[in-house]
């Protein structure tokens, strides 16, 4: 699915449990995802490439661990797109109406 100019995600279906809030991410460089929050915890794997939030910048092989009481903006860095696969539990919550209405209409 599209998110935006060079923002793509899927989700992923797991066969124990096809509800799970799985999503494989691909952002081209110099990309952003809108400033947010989580509804819960959001567990992120960075596959390949390189993004930085505002608290590390994490590359490939890194791992990232959020909850409700972080609030970032992960941009991805120059060099080529970022691949991460994310479980995000309850939602992202973005800043702002139209993000807001975005995240909900992709489903995040």
């Amino acid at each position: 699915r599209w998110m935006g100019p060079g923002m793509r995600f899927a989700r992923l279906t797991l066969p124990a449990d096809p509800q799970a809030p799985l999503f494989l991410l691909r952002i081209g460089p110099g990309r952003s995802l809108p400033r947010h929050t989580h509804g819960g915890l959001e567990l992120t794997q960075v596959l390949c490439g390189r993004f930085d939030d505002g608290r590390a910048s994490f590359g490939a092989g890194d791992f990232d661990a959020t909850d409700p009481s972080i609030l970032h903006q992960p941009v991805v860095r120059p060099g080529g797109d970022c691949v991460c696969l994310a479980y995000v539990a309850n939602g992202l919550r973005f800043e702002g109406r139209i993000a807001a209405l975005v995240g909900s209409w992709v489903g995040m």
